[in-house]
């Protein structure tokens, strides 16, 4: 403004530079605010988002820990002498997840043998236990959050269990980055004298959300059946 004036013939008129100099000081101002308002609250999101994410994570173990620990001790009462064996796959799993739960993200293969170790444990435990798992799929390179399928299929072997004769069919087919995966047992029709917390699926519901993974979730009781599927799209690929 102090060289356009004089050009202009509007010397007398000082009056309008100090103005433009002050509204345009103020907007400069408040804009300023703005933007740092804005990346304040980023930074409170991002913070917000971390912690959840991994009290979200921490959860898991203490719910699969108290439910092994009653397990075994069950076993130690009507099976010691195969309890050493049930203590090493016992222990493979807990080191896999003290592992897992410090990651954002964990190659869908080492979540299959994870859920392999899983199933063999409670197939021990459980000899009348029939478990069916089909995995389909290029899995060496593809992640996702981990112990992502725990819960289902702890919920699964729990309630099938009251059953005479348990049985669970596990299916999980990829196809690129896209992702279903469905389960299925057989439960009581009624008069289940199970409780549950439902821990594992609300915590599975909220870290969908939580990763923002684009996904669908069922759940259906017939009768005496329970089947879960969950479908999740463009999960990412492992940096090489």
């Amino acid at each position: 403004m102090s060289w356009y004036f004089p050009i202009a013939g509007l010397e007398k008129f000082r009056i309008f530079p100090v103005i433009s100099l002050v509204v345009n000081g103020i907007a400069f101002y408040f804009f300023h605010l703005v933007i740092t308002k804005k990346i304040t609250q980023s930074d409170k999101e991002i913070i917000n988002f971390q912690s959840e994410l991994s009290f979200l994570k921490l959860q898991l173990n203490p719910h699969f820990l108290l439910n092994a620990m009653n397990n075994l001790y069950g076993e130690s009462l009507t099976d010691p002498d195969k309890l050493p064996e049930r203590i090493l796959n016992l222990s493979d799993m807990l080191r896999y997840q003290i592992e897992a739960t410090k990651k954002d993200y964990v190659l869908i293969v080492d979540e299959i043998n994870f859920l392999e170790k899983y199933i063999q444990y409670n197939t021990f435990r459980n000899e009348r236990l029939e478990i069916t798992q089909n995995y389909e799929g290029n899995f060496d390179k593809i992640e996702i959050p981990p112990l992502f399928f725990l819960p289902l299929v702890e919920n699964a072997v729990k309630f099938s269990g009251e059953t005479s004769n348990p049985f669970i069919i596990l299916d999980l087919n990829l196809k690129g980055q896209n992702l279903s995966f469905s389960l299925k047992n057989n439960c009581l029709e009624t008069d289940s004298k199970l409780s549950s917390t439902g821990i594992g699926i609300e915590n599975l519901k909220r870290r969908l959300e939580v990763y923002s993974l684009k996904h669908e979730l069922y759940f259906r009781k017939d009768k005496n059946t329970f089947s879960i599927k969950l479908n999740i799209w463009n999960l990412p690929t492992a940096v090489s």
